[in-house]
């Protein structure tokens, strides 16, 4: 059973708002076995309304307004409903009682402009809501169903729970098929790279489905299975994370909404290790990720933004200092070693970047260099990456973090 959703309002389309009401109703859908297949987000023009509505009931069986249905002029979802079924308006004079009840409930004088509200397409079927002033409707045709509701997140939540998708289950006779998925999170290489690793999973496979999504430094695998039980479905799932597993490895760092900070402050938790950070280039992304994470084992970062600030840190003379940092291994290294000493750390990581060249208007080819000293030795890596400085920052942290993660992997597999 497919479906689709359509956004209303151009609040949304000047930016002003930002639509979460789609990515709920995706969900609770998915949860019941229902294809999404499209989003639209229109703004309050009816001729556009129109269309939109037009196409996307010609397309789905199942269509879902969010918006467009409050007391203002420019709320004109009801009058494109009604105008491409070609049904009138009509006033129903329950949905109107229940309006200027829940005014008096909460102490507001009704507007005129609200018996606009209580106005719904001829024949729909009204869908009651005791939030709020906006009722919703739905209009049955030969093609399906399209069903309007609020788009005040609260409004759209309680009616899609109390009454949608019970109405959908019954209408479209669903019953237990579900449709479920499951994130892996990989990072260490780029999307295209790890896509060519899985291309044919991808490209083979319709029940369960693979693709990626890729943000800075993390790419994001998505499983997902279509089943009559949510038991099948996991099993699905759980056969092709296994194919992905064994293809790509360690560079797959956790699941789901796990962070790759997270799961590196849960190991250090584990074995009862801390960390503490110098960071003279990333400006304090990594120790931000960390601190998110409120946990105790990272116990300090410190910043050094300067060259006379890393000379105080490392407790040089200038003479000393500028023989050290001709050496960009050695530097970073004795950053690494004086942070586990200073601070009193299990593990002390460093990371320093240097510009190299200029390749274009605000970018930059930059060599960084990560050491993490530990009670076996100091480990050292070192990558030039370009682009703008805040996108190299952020990838720098990345691999900063991830080195970590992977010497944890060593370390717990030789244990």
């Amino acid at each position: 059973m497919k479906a689709e959703i359509i956004a209303i309002g151009s609040e949304l389309l000047l930016g002003q708002l930002v639509d979460t009401n789609s990515s709920y109703i995706a969900k609770r859908l998915a949860e019941n076995g229902i294809e999404l297949v499209r989003t639209t987000t229109v703004g309050d023009d009816l001729p556009r309304m129109k269309e939109v509505i037009r196409e996307a009931i010609n397309r789905s069986p199942i269509v879902i307004t969010t918006g467009g249905i409050g007391p203002t002029e420019d709320d004109l979802t009801r009058e494109a409903i009604a105008e491409v079924f070609q049904l009138p308006l009509t006033f129903q004079p329950h949905l109107m009682e229940q309006i200027e009840e829940l005014f008096k409930k909460r102490g507001f004088r009704m507007a005129e402009s609200n018996r606009k509200q209580a106005y719904i397409p001829e024949g729909a079927t009204p869908i009651e809501n005791p939030k709020g002033t906006a009722p919703g409707f739905i209009v049955e045709s030969s093609n399906g169903s399209i069903i309007s509701i609020p788009g005040v997140p609260p409004e759209m939540e309680y009616l899609m729970e109390n009454t949608v998708i019970p109405y959908l289950r019954k209408r479209f006779d669903i019953k237990h098929q579900v449709i479920q998925y499951k994130v892996l999170r990989a990072c260490g290489l780029g999307e295209s790279a790890i896509g060519s690793q899985i291309k044919d999973l991808m490209k083979g496979s319709t029940n369960p489905s693979v693709g990626t999504l890729a943000s800075m430094g993390d790419i994001r695998i998505r499983i997902t299975a279509k089943a009559e039980n949510p038991e099948e479905a996991s099993q699905q799932i759980g056969e092709m994370e296994q194919k992905i597993r064994k293809r790509l490895g360690t560079l797959i760092y956790g699941v789901d909404s796990e962070t790759l900070h997270g799961n590196i402050a849960r190991a250090l938790e584990r074995y009862n290790h801390t960390l503490s950070v110098v960071e003279t280039f990333t400006g304090g992304i990594i120790s931000q990720k960390l601190t998110s994470t409120n946990s105790g084992s990272f116990t300090q970062g410190a910043v050094l933004p300067s060259e006379s600030s890393e000379r105080q840190f490392l407790n040089l003379s200038s003479k000393e200092f500028e023989s050290l940092k001709e050496d960009s291994r050695k530097f970073g290294e004795s950053l690494a070693q004086q942070a586990r000493n200073e601070f009193k750390t299990d593990f002390g990581l460093a990371v320093f970047g240097k510009i190299v060249e200029k390749q274009g208007e605000g970018e930059y080819r930059i060599e960084t260099i990560y050491s993490l000293s530990t009670s076996d030795g100091i480990e050292n890596q070192e990558y030039f990456l370009g682009g703008e400085l805040w996108m190299v920052r952020e990838r720098a942290a990345i691999i900063a973090l991830d080195m970590v993660r992977k010497y944890f992997l060593r370390i717990t597999q030789s244990a």
